[in-house]
């Protein structure tokens, strides 16, 4: 009985952890964006207002995210 009660408490725990572990969300390095599921959109134009690039001054820029 304690064998049957030790191995069906096993089984459960490892089906929990694959059922977490499918549920993990991953997220992409400097963004928010959710990996998971996501429907890809179309790239569009964003105004980059001027900043500093390697010790140079950049001017205000549009950029393709």
């Amino acid at each position: 009985m304690n064998k049957v009660f030790l191995s069906l408490t096993a089984l459960v725990f490892s089906f929990a952890a694959s059922t977490a572990q499918a549920s993990t969300m991953y997220f992409d390095s400097g963004s928010a964006k959710v990996n998971s599921g996501q429907v890809a959109r179309h790239k569009q134009k964003v105004w980059v207002p001027a900043h500093r690039s390697k010790g140079r001054l950049v001017k205000g820029h549009y950029i393709w995210r």
